[in-house]
């Protein structure tokens, strides 16, 4: 009588779940849909708000500091809040001695200077 083992038998079985768990599987990697969401209105802006922070007084010989930021908003939905500009102020006066102007990465991208306190830009810097 001829021998089988058990292993020759459970071939056919083994073969036919594995293309069952293959075929189950494949079927959600083979899809070709793709979604496309619809694009998101984007907001208009309406109008800005500056927004100056408290004053950073510093110990001598530091300036003191005063951020100012700007908010932007679509009716009344704020937008965004970014740093728009320094005030420095250097001989502790209470008026800025320079202005930094920052950009919407917050990069500087202008200086303005008042040496004589009168108000008026003396120097700046681009």
């Amino acid at each position: 009588m001829p021998t089988h083992s058990i292993r020759e038998h459970s071939k056919p079985a083994l073969r036919c779940v594995f293309g069952l768990i293959i075929s189950i599987l494949g079927a959600g990697c083979v899809s070709t849909e793709k979604t496309v969401e619809a694009p998101k209105e984007v907001p208009q802006v309406t109008h800005f708000v500056l927004d100056p922070a408290p004053t950073i007084h510093a110990q001598a010989p530091l300036p003191d500091v005063t951020p100012f930021y700007v908010k932007v908003y679509s009716e009344q939905q704020l937008l965004e809040r970014r740093l728009a500009y320094k005030a420095w102020d250097f001989n502790k006066d209470g008026k800025p001695d320079m202005l930094e102007y920052f950009d919407d990465h917050g990069e500087v991208i202008r200086r303005a200077y008042d040496f004589n306190g009168d108000g008026k830009v003396d120097r700046e810097e681009p």
